[in-house]
């Protein structure tokens, strides 16, 4: 990218397009921070200025500096996160002060060493007094965590590290910590995401808008694994951006059929598919899928079968441990399908959902010694003996369908036993 020689660089002053240096406030707006290059939700997005572009001398020991995120003006919007230096208020007071020294020794709960693994929920409270409705979103996380799931609850548990091993936040009735969840307000799988990954609002957005509850309880659900020789630091940041034209209610789903936890059984040495899907019985609009998964699924794959029997697909991923969210509008073009070359991609431009058709999803397991040679990271099947449901990365399995719809809601997949497309059965 012109004018970016690496993403953990900061703009170059003859790049700058904005006065970066000493802002407070992502700012938004239509000005992009590097006026030398394309404007790109992680590395030139005025709705998420970078730390490293920002805050003179920003640099810490851990891995992803270039994540960090400057806050939307408190007019405008909010950011909520987690820091070993304490709540965003006290965290953003050491930022801008320039004081980075609660990096240097943080307490040992926050840190992930080599060869660790753990899947845990911290919580923390909004910091606004009423309701708000959002739209745009961007969150990120530091190097080294495989998801990272935030939700609102009201709940009495006090801020901070919560003592439940791997409890999950789970929407709908379902709530591990004693509160009422309200809802999901947003997740990803690699360091950087959002929405919308485009720097005007897609047409047919117009009027798209979540809601954020006042002052509710925001717990992430966090899963490190770090494969790597340094430390990592548990650590994230997520902007919201307030939205004043709330027409159309937008919903997430989590599509995990929970008989799973139970049943997922897989044998050393044997391949397995896990298929759900949905009936669609009203019209809707798709705008957001992305699937989740460990080491052993080595194809995601998700398509609609239309009322009159055609088949999309919609959706696949080889890569699990870079997994992709891909947003249906007519803006993003979204790397194109190539179940061919077994590379990661999806259809673009504008998906509805129509009564009568039926969304499915299948996690393609491959749980065997060819498998596990592939990564050396990865233990033998046979160590492992049979791989069950989890939330470790290479010991336990999952298969998880999360998304956006507008216009509607889709509950809980269900099982299903209809026979699979070849695409979602090949591997590399």
């Amino acid at each position: 990218m012109p004018g970016m020689s690496c993403a953990t660089c900061p703009i170059s002053d003859s790049c700058m397009g904005l006065p970066l240096k000493g802002m407070k406030y992502s700012p938004g707006g239509t000005t992009l921070p590097n006026k030398c290059a394309a404007f790109d939700p992680t590395l030139n997005n005025p709705y998420a200025i970078r730390c490293i572009d920002a805050l003179p001398g920003y640099k810490t020991k851990f891995p992803g500096d270039q994540y960090c995120i400057l806050p939307p003006p408190p007019e405008l919007g909010m950011q909520v996160g987690l820091h070993p230096q304490g709540d965003s208020e006290a965290y953003w007071k050491a930022m801008w002060a320039g004081d980075y020294s609660g990096y240097d020794n943080p307490s040992k709960e926050w840190v992930v060493m080599p060869g660790n693994e753990i899947t845990q929920n911290y919580m923390t409270t909004g910091k606004n007094s009423e309701a708000k409705n959002y739209y745009r979103t961007y969150f990120r996380m530091r190097t080294g965590s495989h998801h990272n799931i935030v939700s609102m609850h009201m709940a009495s548990t006090p801020d901070g590290w919560i003592s439940n091993g791997g409890g999950e936040a789970l929407p709908g009735p379902f709530d591990l910590t004693s509160g009422t969840v309200i809802g999901i307000l947003g997740g990803q799988q690699r360091p950087d995401d959002g929405t919308p990954s485009t720097l005007d609002k897609p047409p047919e957005d117009e009027g798209l808008y979540l809601t954020f509850p006042a002052a509710p309880r925001v717990l992430f659900n966090m899963h490190h694994f770090n494969p790597s020789d340094k430390a990592v630091l548990r650590e994230g940041w997520s902007n919201i951006w307030y939205e004043a034209n709330a027409k159309v209610l937008a919903n997430w789903y989590m599509g995990m059929e929970l008989s799973q936890i139970l049943t997922l059984n897989v044998a050393s040495g044997k391949t397995a598919d896990l298929h759900y899907s949905w009936p669609i019985s009203a019209e809707m609009r798709l705008l957001r899928v992305f699937g989740h998964r460990h080491f052993w699924t080595t194809n995601f794959s998700s398509w609609i079968k239309r009322a009159g029997g055609e088949t999309e697909l919609i959706y696949q991923s080889y890569d699990w441990f870079d997994m992709p969210t891909y947003r249906y509008d007519s803006v993003v073009k979204n790397p194109p399908l190539n179940p061919a070359d077994r590379l990661d991609g999806a259809t673009s431009g504008i998906v509805r959902l129509h009564a009568g058709d039926t969304m499915h999803f299948n996690c393609h397991i491959d749980f065997t010694a060819k498998r596990a040679a592939q990564d050396k990271n990865a233990p033998s099947p046979a160590k492992i003996g049979s791989l069950r449901f989890a939330n470790e990365a290479y010991n336990g399995e999952m298969c998880i369908q999360y998304g956006n719809v507008s216009e509607g809601f889709l509950g809980r997949p269900v099982v299903d036993t209809s026979p699979l497309p070849d695409f979602a059965t090949a591997v590399r």
